[in-house]
C-alpha cells in the first residue's frame, strides 16, 4: 500500500491540468462530507477505495457521439468540445485551442477530427 508521500509524489508528476482534477475531486470529497476528518484513523479492516469519476464517462460517451456523428461536416479540422457542445473549429490545434479559450473554456476538450476517408498513417510501416 502506498504511503501519503509516495502519493504527494506521484500527484506532483501529474500535468497540471490533472493535478487540478485531483484538487477538485478531494475538494468535492471533502465537502460532501465523504472523507474522514484528519483526526479520525481509517480503519485496518476495511480498506478505502477511491473512486474518482465526476462525471467523466458520461463527459467521454457524449465527446464520442458528438465527434461520430459530426465526422462529415467536421472532417479534417481540430474541434474544442465542452462535453458534446462545439465551441470551436479550426485548422490546427492551437486556433481550436485560443477560439475555445476566447470563448470562456480554457479546459475544453480539443482533438483533430479525421474525415470519413481519411485513412490514418504510422511512420515506418508499410
Amino acid at each position: 500500500m502506498a504511503t501519503l508521500e509516495q502519493i504527494i509524489e506521484e500527484a506532483r508528476k501529474l500535468p497540471v491540468e490533472e493535478q487540478r482534477r485531483l484538487r477538485a475531486a478531494l475538494e468535492s470529497l471533502a465537502s460532501n462530507g465523504e472523507m474522514k476528518p484528519a483526526n479520525q484513523e481509517l480503519s485496518p479492516q476495511k480498506p478505502q477505495a477511491l473512486h474518482i469519476n465526476n462525471g467523466d464517462d458520461e463527459i467521454r460517451r457524449l465527446r464520442m457521439e458528438w465527434l461520430k456523428s459530426h465526422r462529415e461536416e467536421h472532417g479534417g479540422q481540430y474541434v474544442a468540445l465542452d462535453g458534446d457542445q462545439l465551441l470551436a473549429v479550426g485548422s490546427n490545434y492551437r486556433m481550436a485551442k485560443e477560439k475555445a479559450r476566447a470563448a470562456g473554456k480554457p479546459n475544453a476538450f480539443v482533438t483533430y477530427l479525421s474525415r470519413p476517408d481519411e485513412v490514418a498513417e504510422m511512420g515506418g510501416w508499410a
